[in-house]
């Protein structure tokens, strides 16, 4: 607080102007002690998503129970950018949290506004690849699959490169926004944000650009929910099938009205030893004129190739899983499009509802850390080779020592 004093004619002081204004270090310093527990729990959120990811990496790629296929190139592609973002977006963004209105470094702004949009589109891609390949492997059994050298290429393209020219646009028009925000005593304190520069902000082309990212992240998300739909309808359908088909007493062909695939492969579990050499091959059961059906035979390895995922695993877990992560991106970047509407109004918000209001409009770095948490609940061989990841380490070791 300081007052403005000048002399009279007759020797006397008398003050002209009076005015209370609240310093821009106080300012921040204010609104930093009410994010701290928002940056405490981000902290926690970063250590435990790079330590899970990281652990993801070295099960994956160490044991030898994970062969090569899809699910191991998926869940090593999430970690990846998992923990990408883990030691760059959310560091960055405490180091926000601590200067939110002295914000000042134009390269540090840039660096995490790279990452923030890259982030979020090479998560949402990746799981899109997921989704057709869940699509593909449940419903449309016997197309052509999704080969894991295959899924390798797509991908790097659609999930790394993609993001990576789809953030460069943002990075270039995000910088240091220098604007006022009334404070404490109702005067105005000249604040330093990072976010869009104003020369940009009314420009026609960051317009189009945030509506090209919010009709992407909207419409993969509805293909998501198309995807998973036809999904656990199929899973339901089939599981109901196999259920009645295990109840029926011989191996006899079950005649239905729809329940089954006219193309689905059909075993029943036996104790007699020629109907189990049988079973080594593959019935195709295709619905003819009044009801009949042909049975056709061929290899072992042929039936495996054809059989429905379904038939021959049981229940989807790993479907499961890729569902729950899903559901939770949709979720958590929903909730985020939406106060994004609201960002306009941060300036006017007091220290209380803007650290709400922050935690919300991040709440999608769940996203980065949750998926070591989803696979030790439902697969249990990732249980038990991170119980067993130490002697392995020791062995590579000593591998590369000798």
């Amino acid at each position: 607080m300081w007052a403005y004093n000048t002399l009279s004619d007759d020797g006397l002081n008398f003050t002209i102007s009076s005015a209370n204004v609240e310093s821009l270090e106080d300012l921040n310093k204010r609104y930093a002690d009410a994010l701290l527990p928002l940056t405490i729990t981000f902290g926690v959120f970063t250590l435990f998503g790079f330590l899970g990811n990281l652990l993801i990496l070295i099960v994956f790629s160490l044991s030898r129970e994970y062969r090569r296929n899809n699910f191991k190139v998926f869940v090593l592609t999430l970690a990846v950018i998992d923990l990408i973002t883990c030691m760059t977006l959310m560091p960055a963004e405490m180091v926000k949290q601590r200067n939110f209105f002295e914000f000042e470094n134009a390269l540090q702004c840039k660096f995490k506004c790279f990452f923030n949009v890259f982030g979020a589109s090479s998560s949402c891609l990746a799981l899109l690849v997921i989704s057709v390949d869940r699509f593909r492997k449940v419903v449309q059994p016997f197309k052509k699959q999704l080969t894991p050298k295959l899924a390798v290429k797509v991908l790097i393209g659609v999930a790394i490169v993609f993001p990576i020219c789809l953030a460069i646009p943002g990075t270039v028009m995000c910088g240091i926004n220098t604007t006022t925000m009334v404070n404490k005593y109702g005067t105005n304190t000249t604040i330093h944000l990072c976010e869009t520069e104003e020369r940009f902000e009314a420009s026609v082309w960051r317009n189009i650009y945030k509506w090209i990212f919010i009709i992407l992240l909207g419409g993969i998300s509805m293909a998501y929910i198309i995807l998973y739909t036809f999904v656990m309808r199929a899973a339901a359908k089939q599981i109901k099938a196999i259920s009645l088909q295990r109840n029926n007493s011989s191996f006899d062909c079950i005649q239905t009205s729809g329940i089954f695939d006219p193309n689905m492969v059909i075993h029943e579990p036996t104790n007699d030893l020629s109907i189990r050499k049988e079973n080594n091959s593959m019935h195709d059961i295709q619905n003819g004129v009044n009801g009949k059906h042909s049975v056709t035979r061929s290899s072992g390895q042929s039936h495996k190739r054809h059989t429905p995922m379904l038939q021959r695993h049981g229940f989807p877990t790993k479907t499961m899983i890729w569902f729950i992560l899903t559901i939770v991106f949709i979720v958590t970047y929903l909730t985020h499009i939406i106060l994004s509407l609201r960002v306009g109004r941060i300036v006017t918000m007091e220290p209380g509802e803007f650290a709400s209001f922050s935690f919300f409009f991040r709440i999608y770095f769940v996203n980065h850390m949750i998926n070591p948490l989803v696979y030790a609940i439902f697969v249990t061989r990732f249980r038990d080779s991170c119980r067993n990841i130490g002697p392995i380490i020791m062995e590579k070791l000593s591998q590369l020592l000798c």
